[in-house]
């Protein structure tokens, strides 16, 4: 990147591609919207760097790359690129988007800019997904800077999930952001929280450094970091019919998994699925639970599967009453509701985000930053 270019140019040439960046995810599917994650961990206020730690997906069945952009006005540096699934490194490179063009790849890309182009292990499935973890340095004194004692972190954030690790030796003085705040194991202090909104948040973080060891932190269960997520395609209400799509990160090693999510819903013509091979994943009943055989065992720690739910659940609380559709549950991830044709939404008693799907059908964004599981309850009315 040039140092030489006004910094009223480049700060121009930043909002251009966070208003981008905003406008091609409003495009997306509201049930891939905060699939991304992000981790800025500050380094020496001294350095203004900060490294940062990127989950990222590609869905488009075929590819085999993926792009990260990165953004003007910042330097980056010490780049790594690792396979989720496997913990192994990926093959990258760093190109402009003039140069991505001219190799063929697809996408909007501005011909000035610089990516980094990641090298997916296998092609992205039909209906799975592609998964890397891309780390890298920033030098951006606009970003991070001192303000007299104070460190501070203001930047604008499109990303829907995100975390900030102030330095060392230092606590938060304050955050414009609703996030939880907790200690990481080596005793830093963690900012971490979901952005709702459909646009980029400015986010401002400041800290201020402390003398002394720090005690140790509760115990807390980062909600942001959590990329579990399901879709209710409500159904024949009079059936108690519910389609249902559950995704989810599979952590523990070994050949076999039980679904946390299972031991909540019951369905109906269960189909599991390996997102990142394509492969079917065979569930057995054990008892009162219900388990997956991995396609892919996990073997190691670092290792991770992600997996597809899908099947049909009779729910006897989403009923029709008086006329209306009434569904009323409770919800342990980020979740997506779709009301059934030519019913429009009357009450909502959880924050939602509301749009109306290519097909007509009322889409519901169920918001729910906070670490618990949330009470909802909907009525819905023929239009």
């Amino acid at each position: 990147m040039s140092q030489m270019m006004p910094r009223r140019l480049l700060g121009l040439m930043a909002l251009a591609a966070l208003l981008w960046t905003a406008t091609a995810r409003a495009q997306q599917s509201p049930f891939n919207w905060h699939d991304d994650y992000t981790e800025y961990n500050l380094l020496d206020p001294a350095s203004h760097q900060f490294h940062i730690v990127y989950y990222l997906n590609q869905r488009r069945s075929g590819a085999t790359t993926v792009l990260n952009q990165t953004r003007s006005g910042s330097e980056g540096s010490d780049i790594s690129v690792v396979d989720p699934r496997t913990g192994q490194p990926l093959k990258f490179d760093y190109r402009t988007g003039k140069e991505l063009a001219a190799e063929g790849e697809a996408g909007r890309l501005a011909p000035a800019e610089h990516y980094i182009r990641a090298f997916l292990s296998q092609p992205v499935p039909e209906g799975g997904e592609g998964r890397v973890r891309i780390e890298k340095t920033y030098l951006d004194e606009r970003s991070y800077s001192m303000d007299g004692e104070e460190i501070v972190f203001a930047r604008s954030l499109g990303i829907g999930r995100n975390a900030v690790v102030l330095p060392r030796g230092y606590d938060l003085a304050s955050s414009n952001v609703a996030g939880q705040v907790m200690a990481t194991a080596d005793g830093r202090i963690k900012v971490s929280f979901e952005n709702v909104n459909g646009y980029a948040a400015d986010v401002n973080i400041r800290g201020v450094k402390v003398p002394g060891a720090r005690a140790e932190g509760l115990p807390v269960v980062e909600h942001a970091a959590d990329f579990s997520k399901t879709l209710y395609d409500l159904g024949d209400a009079a059936g108690h019919e519910i389609h249902v799509q559950h995704q989810y990160i599979e952590t523990t090693v070994g050949p076999r998994a039980v679904p946390a999510f299972l031991t909540r819903h019951a369905l109906i013509d269960l189909r599991a699925v390996d997102m990142d091979t394509g492969r079917m994943i065979v569930p057995m009943q054990e008892g009162t639970r219900v388990a997956l055989s991995l396609a892919t065992p996990i073997g190691r720690g670092i290792e991770t599967t992600q997996v597809k739910l899908t099947g049909v659940e009779r729910d006897p609380a989403y009923r029709l009453d008086g006329g209306h559709l009434v569904w009323e549950t409770t919800l342990h991830e980020r979740a997506v509701i779709v009301l059934p044709a030519g019913w429009h939404l009357i009450s909502l008693s959880a924050p939602g985000i509301v749009s109306t799907g290519s097909d007509g059908r009322v889409v519901i964004r169920v918001a729910n930053p906070r670490a618990e599981p949330v009470s909802l309850a909907l009525k819905a009315a023929l239009r």
